[in-house]
């Protein structure tokens, strides 16, 4: 019995001695965190009319989905369109996304595309929006309806 205890410590030992020092916690996340930046790619969404006036802004809202089905992504800010009427969202994962595009605001569009991101390239997706305008009281006609009073026949069956 007292032999098979010191063959049982010694193995211990060896494999204590012949162990590798495992990785920290902080360093384990930014390993991680590097390894996303480095397979990472860009995507720019390019509108076509995103807004009449200046004045007015809509706000667009972009869910990123994998096409694994292995959830949907983190979104890390918040974006807006620049002024050749684009969002440019930079550091997305590379792989096959299924796009969800919602306009919230004077347009209320709403979109599904495909996007294929490649590691260290710039995707480009242009997005046609319907025309839209403003609900102003000033702009709207009502016709005028006058009825024939003389002409209301009562038709039976």
């Amino acid at each position: 019995m007292k032999q098979i205890i010191i063959y049982t410590f010694s193995l211990l030992f060896c494999a204590a001695v012949q162990a590798n020092p495992g990785p920290h916690a902080a360093t384990g996340s930014a390993n991680i965190q590097s390894k996303a930046l480095v397979n990472a790619g860009t995507v720019r969404f390019q509108f076509n009319a995103i807004s009449a006036a200046p004045e007015h802004k809509d706000s667009v809202l972009i869910i990123f989905d994998r096409c694994d089905r292995t959830g949907a992504g983190v979104v890390y800010q918040v974006f807006a369109a620049d002024d050749a009427a684009g969002i440019t969202i930079p550091e997305v994962p590379a792989g096959k996304y299924f796009v969800t595009i919602q306009c919230l605001g004077l347009h209320h569009d709403r979109l599904e595309k495909t996007v294929l991101i490649k590691s260290k390239k710039s995707e480009k997706v242009h997005i046609a929006l319907e025309t839209s305008e403003e609900f102003s009281k000033d702009k709207v006609v009502i016709p005028v309806y006058r009825p024939d009073f003389s002409d209301m026949a009562v038709r039976t069956k």
